[in-house]
């Protein structure tokens, strides 16, 4: 799909190659390095030079004299002018702005989507909490950043299939098992038996560490729910049971949702499969013991199978990789997991590579993501007694919120009912939790400062929704958006920075699908935001200097409040009419 700067810059590469001086593959945009210099594009040309033996600053003059000459009349290239070695190209303010608002206005909800990955296949593994314990702070990083790139991945026009890999398999169940077989099953419901099952096996290991022979006991559990022990199996049940139930509180007030939930026991009988093809295609051995070693691309040795017959987490990730191949056929899988994790998945994907299971066009990706600190700039930690339970993090931002939209209430144009109020809250009170871990790169630690998420003149959610209701507000008191416009009047520095800003959002969005990083969409947020807040103190808009200009910067304000409702709902946050 193309949009309004794409054409910008394919008019600029035709012209280019119409000059005869430049070839295809040295046709080389991008934004201008130098500071101070007022373009959108620059064309380096000491490559064209070296072919050429001719100066850079020559050839970019002789570059930009046969461009100014071929620049048709409603094209989008306004300007070609040589600086040192580089031709700048400005685009036409006045054609851009009427294409951008006609794109918006075709659009609509659609505008910053793409058909770029039509025909293609991504899995994106997210979430994935620990059975019978409850989502912490920790959780939310996974969960919201795996729902932002689900969003991102299909506005760019692939099938997605997003995967709830829950951790209900294995020696951490046993440990549970162990734990319920000497102390009995505890009792209660929701969030509270969570709780007591979490203590239940905290106290188990934490036993261990002073009796090493109950490591043992877990184990022996672990490997009876494998070979389908009735008594273990109910046991698991339930709690898988249990946990979907409570956490789809949380999922549901996070606005995620999963195509998916297989967890590791979906994959355990194929782990046979698994160890005959890893043993079959020599990437792995058997020890003289029994278990099975697996020794890749000089990464430390791990283990498929113990000597007692036991798998581990690599084996039932070998065989979720295979499923989702043989399944699904992606083009790309990605897993959003914490970087503890960062070893297990380079032995991980260097095994699957080894195995075959993984072939040559298929990207395999881990989404490293940092730990979350409290406003101490302390680790969460169970230990340490500051753990912020999912649950709790959440009420606890509504109420914020809550607070804040009464605070607020006086100022508002109109009374709101108090379902509306309590709406607005759960909007503002998530949107807070969100963006707090999106707006920053993945792979950075997060804090849990509540004063800036709710900040109305910061980096926040909270500013960015309030931006989109003063749109909104604007255009109620407009009464009306006029139907005839013309956007070419839009020439005010302040109205040229706001459309600009708009025409980037598609960009901006193949960009954070191409890096795996929701933080370019929130990064574009903010700005446009306060692009937004530039141009209505400089550019009266229901006071405009004449009708045409009105109905203009009216077409203007709604595309804006268009736009930061698409680029919010592509992160997962709501964009509440008033606040």
């Amino acid at each position: 799909m193309q949009y309004a700067f794409d054409r910008f810059r394919t008019e600029i590469a035709h012209a280019l190659l119409n000059t005869g001086l430049v070839e295809p593959e040295e046709i080389e945009l991008g934004p201008p390095t130098a500071r101070g210099v007022q373009a959108d594009l620059a064309l380096p040309c000491f490559r064209t030079a070296r072919r050429r033996h001719d100066s850079p600053l020559r050839l970019a003059q002789q570059v930009a004299t046969e461009m100014r000459e071929s620049i048709q009349v409603n094209s989008l290239v306004g300007t070609a002018e040589a600086s040192g070695g580089f031709v700048n190209f400005r685009v036409e303010d006045r054609a851009l702005a009427a294409q951008v608002l006609g794109e918006i206005v075709r659009h609509t909800d659609g505008y910053g989507s793409d058909d770029r990955g039509a025909g293609r296949t991504v899995v994106i593994d997210n979430s994935s909490p620990n059975i019978a314990k409850r989502m912490h702070a920790g959780h939310i990083r996974s969960t919201i950043i795996g729902q932002a790139l689900v969003n991102i991945f299909r506005a760019q026009g692939y099938t997605v299939v997003g995967d709830n890999h829950l951790g209900d398999w294995g020696k951490q169940f046993g440990v549970l098992l162990a734990a319920i077989d000497r102390r009995g099953l505890p009792q209660g419901e929701g969030e509270e038996l969570l709780a007591r099952f979490e203590q239940l096996y905290a106290d188990f290991a934490k036993a261990t560490e002073r009796d090493p022979a109950l490591d043992d006991e877990a184990r022996r559990w672990s490997l009876r729910l494998e070979q389908g022990d009735p008594a273990a199996h109910e046991i698991w049940q339930r709690c898988v049971d249990l946990m979907k139930q409570v956490n789809q509180r949380n999922y549901d007030r996070l606005g995620v949702r999963f195509d998916t939930e297989h967890g590791e026991s979906f994959y355990a009988h194929m782990t046979q499969q698994v160890i005959d093809d890893a043993l079959s295609s020599g990437a792995a051995r058997r020890d003289a013991g029994g278990a099975v070693i697996v020794d890749v691309a000089g990464l430390p040795t791990f283990l498929l199978q113990r000597s007692d017959g036991g798998t581990l987490y690599h084996t039932r990730d070998l065989a979720t990789i295979k499923f989702r191949q043989d399944t699904y056929h992606p083009a790309k899988i990605i897993y959003v997991v914490g970087k503890p994790q960062e070893l297990h998945f380079q032995q991980l994907f260097a095994t699957a590579r080894a195995m075959g299971y993984a072939p040559p066009g298929v990207e395999l990706a881990h989404v490293i993501f940092g730990t979350v600190y409290d406003g101490e700039r302390q680790p969460l930690s169970t230990r340490r007694g500051n753990m912020v339970h999912l649950e709790t993090l959440l009420g606890e931002a509504v109420q914020r919120a809550r607070e804040l939209v009464e605070q607020k209430a006086g100022a508002r144009e109109a009374a709101l009912a108090p379902a509306e109020r309590e709406a607005i809250a759960e909007a503002v009170g998530i949107g807070a939790a969100i963006y707090n871990d999106l707006y920053q790169d993945p792979k950075r630690n997060i804090t849990l400062d509540w004063d800036a998420m709710f900040s109305l003149d910061g980096n926040s959610a909270t500013y960015l929704q309030y931006m989109h209701t003063r749109c909104r507000s604007i255009l109620r008191r407009a009464g009306s958006l006029p139907g005839a416009v013309d956007a070419r009047s839009l020439v005010h520095s302040a109205e040229v920075g706001m459309v600009k800003a708009l025409a980037l959002l598609p960009l901006r969005v193949r960009g954070a699908a191409d890096a795996c990083a929701p933080s370019i969409v929130a990064d574009w947020l903010y700005g446009a935001a306060r692009q937004f807040s530039a141009f209505y103190r400089d550019c009266p808009v229901l006071n405009a200097p004449s009708p045409e200009l009105r109905a203009a910067r009216l077409h203007l304000v709604s595309a804006t409040a268009q736009c930061l409702k698409n680029g919010l709902a592509l992160l997962g946050i709501r964009a509440p009419e008033r606040m």
